[in-house]
């Protein structure tokens, strides 16, 4: 497929989800879902947009793309025309033959005022100053291109807070479960013990293991702190995120597509072309330097305000040509080509790096539905096991070592299930930023609700 960007309606005008839902069991093996609904869902991608909106990072990138914006305000008014107002103040020349110099300083003492008006219009610079003003317009868009680029990688620091919140929420539970297992799990060993149908040692096993299940119930408990406490600081006054987000959208898993699309709206590589462009105006504008500045003028003076009704009304057309300034254009001329140069080479190193996280988050997504049927079926294998496992041990048809491993395997698969999906959400999330398209995702669900 030749380089396009791809059709936005790829991503946002099909419902087919690249993955099924993700499911798993709680102590009773009852099933519930890792993902939000379609109401809390829609609710945070709204709360997610106010609190992007209203982030100092985003409104930093509003004032840059403002300044930008007046800057190109500026130049443009070089073309309009100007109006000057001028006033003089002189003394009267001293007369010599006034007998004194103090008597002639006591007779003229009163100051000339005199008055001009000017009015100034470009004709021609030879495209000086509309190069200059190209310029600045490639730097506005450059500076937005820049602006939404710093704004989604802020929204993938939110999603991700988001994601971090709602994987140790649903681990939080799983080792809720985990303890009360080997609470009750103890409790029957207890029973065993005190009846001398089981050694003491079982008791110490039991207990050991009930230790590592409340050490690791309170390292998830910590994590979780943590992580909300980062959510709270990118999403004031939001509630964290127990489930993860929706992923609806689909995704092209080809890798030439895709590197075709970054490479068309990746916005860091649009803002990088921008650049590129407007130092080649720039360069426009210095060439064109060598030619004269023709301007048209009407200058009014008045002499005399208060004395003289005398006045001269003059009109003129301005040739100002600069003929050698010691080499300064030449020396600008060959720095801005060597901005250039570095800008260019730039934008090459970032469309490799660009180039090389499409190729590796598009390999990861492309194993990433046989990832999470692995991870899920090894859960489903694990609570069940579970369950059987805990028969039998009252039908003292295991021993006690094999049930508590399966207390610590069930644990494990639920954490890989778990943060497996949620490296995978992220990675899908990845994707759409890498191609362009996470800002536009954003706003339409957003709009949803």
């Amino acid at each position: 497929m030749t380089a396009a960007k791809l059709n936005i309606k790829t991503f946002f005008g099909c419902s087919l989800l690249i993955f099924s839902p993700v499911v798993f069991g709680d102590l009773n093996t009852r099933m519930f879902d890792l993902s939000m609904s379609s109401e809390t869902h829609a609710v945070f991608m709204k709360s997610l947009q106010q609190s992007l909106n209203l982030h100092p990072e985003s409104l930093l990138q509003d004032s840059l793309i403002s300044q930008q914006i007046n800057q190109a305000k500026i130049i443009k008014s070089e073309l309009k025309p100007k109006m000057y107002f001028q006033m003089n103040s002189k003394s009267p020349p001293l007369d010599s033959e006034t007998d004194s110099f103090f008597q002639s300083l006591q007779q003229k003492n009163t100051s000339v005022l005199d008055q001009t008006l000017i009015l100034e219009q470009l004709i021609t610079d030879f495209g000086q100053t509309k190069n200059r003003v190209s310029q600045q317009e490639e730097l506005v868009n450059s500076e937005r291109a820049s602006s939404l680029s710093e704004k989604t990688k802020l929204a993938l620091r939110m999603l991700d807070a988001c994601f971090n919140t709602a994987a140790y929420s649903l681990l939080l539970e799983v080792s809720n479960s985990s303890v009360v297992q080997h609470q009750e799990i103890t409790d029957l060993i207890k029973i065993r013990v005190d009846s001398g149908r089981a050694p003491g040692r079982e008791m110490s096993r039991s207990m050991a293991r009930l230790a590592e299940a409340k050490a690791k119930k309170l390292l998830i408990g910590s994590n979780l702190a943590e992580s909300v406490a980062n959510f709270r600081s990118l999403l004031p006054n939001q509630t964290a995120c127990k489930k993860f987000p929706l992923t609806k959208f689909y995704i092209e898993l080809n890798e030439l597509n895709a590197i075709d699309a970054a490479q068309a709206d990746n916005n860091d590589i649009r803002s990088a072309n921008f650049k590129i462009t407007a130092l080649e105006k720039q360069l426009k504008s210095i060439k064109q330097g060598k030619y004269p500045l023709i301007t048209a003028e009407i200058r009014a003076d008045k002499f005399d305000v208060h004395n003289s009704e005398d006045y001269n009304l003059i009109g003129a057309v301005k040739f100002n040509w600069n003929l050698y300034q010691g080499r300064k254009r030449r020396i600008q001329e060959q720095n801005t080509r060597e901005e250039i140069k570095a800008a260019t080479f730039q934008k090459e190193v970032l469309e490799r790096n660009v180039e090389s996280l499409v190729s590796s988050n598009l390999a990861e997504l492309k194993q990433s539905k046989l990832t999470l049927e692995a991870f899920t079926d090894a859960y489903t294998a694990n609570v069940q096991s579970r369950e059987q496992l805990k028969l039998q041990f009252f039908a003292a048809n295991i021993s006690l070592l094999e049930l508590l491993q399966s207390e610590r395997d069930y644990l494990e698969a639920a954490e890989a299930l778990v943060l497996n999906t949620k490296k995978i959400r992220m990675a899908e999330h990845l994707h759409l930023f890498y191609v362009g398209a996470l800002d536009s995702y954003i706003s339409v669900q957003r709009g949803e609700n």
